[in-house]
């Protein structure tokens, strides 16, 4: 029973690590920190990464519908900025959760509990 509370706590100190990682990307705006992010959560990093670009994209396009997508000096504006930052970061501690699970699953599976 301690043994499986100490496992829970490393699986949410690693939860908490990645989505550390991804805030302080998203405040600093430097891609080391999401690239650390991404390596600590493969292998749900990769389509996590996919989905990050992917969603920049949808965020863009169906927001730009609504609001301007660019300011006057063609960074993006801030209502982007923010959006994309917020779904980087959810995406990635989403792939760290997902990691979480596998390994739960992967264990249950190699040790049945007994009956």
């Amino acid at each position: 029973m301690a043994a499986r509370r100490g496992l829970r706590s490393v699986e949410g100190l690693y939860v908490a690590a990645v989505g550390a990682l991804a805030v302080l990307g998203a405040v600093h705006g430097e891609a080391l920190f999401y690239l650390l992010a991404v390596a600590l959560t493969l292998p749900f990093g990769v389509p996590a990464l996919v989905l990050v670009y992917g969603g920049y994209a949808v965020l863009k396009g169906v927001g730009g519908l609504l609001a301007p997508a660019a300011r006057p000096d063609g960074s993006d504006a801030a209502w982007l900025s923010a959006g994309s930052a917020t779904l980087n970061v959810a995406l990635l501690v989403g792939a760290a959760l997902a990691n979480v699970l596998l390994l739960e699953h992967t264990r249950r599976r190699r040790h049945p509990a007994p009956r």
